[in-house]
């Protein structure tokens, strides 16, 4: 499989990665739309409730994760797609998390020109 398949792979995984996140978000919270999570009782960097989650509020968006630059997504509301920056901290999220394999996937985590490089042609 070469670099630009690799990064496509990884998209439907930006779309359900995101879907969980919004789910998990208004469910924890009692959110009646997750955008509810950018009011400003819920803003700043706070732990999930019942979870080993954390979440960050940042413009008009969110970052959920473990640890930092760990597992989750970090997403804007206004956006329904991945952008180029986005789809890299996705990229980087999952590697580190060990959701894709490190020997399959360690040039491109280990070179971010490379990786820019590909991520840029797969959202062509």
């Amino acid at each position: 499989m070469d670099n630009i398949e690799k990064i496509r792979k990884i998209i439907p995984l930006w779309y359900a990665q995101r879907k969980w996140a919004e789910e998990l978000l208004i469910q924890s919270f009692q959110l009646e739309k997750v955008e509810d999570i950018l009011h400003e009782e819920h803003r700043g960097r706070k732990p999930i409730p019942g979870t080993n989650w954390m979440y960050s509020t940042n413009g008009i968006g969110v970052d959920i994760y473990r640890t930092a630059n760990v597992g989750g997504i970090d997403f804007n509301f206004d956006k329904v797609e991945p952008d180029e920056w986005r789809l890299r901290l996705f990229f980087e999220k999952q590697y580190n998390e060990g959701n894709l394999p490190f020997a399959e996937y360690r040039k491109l985590y280990e070179n971010e020109d490379l990786l820019q490089c590909f991520i840029t042609e797969a959202l062509k």
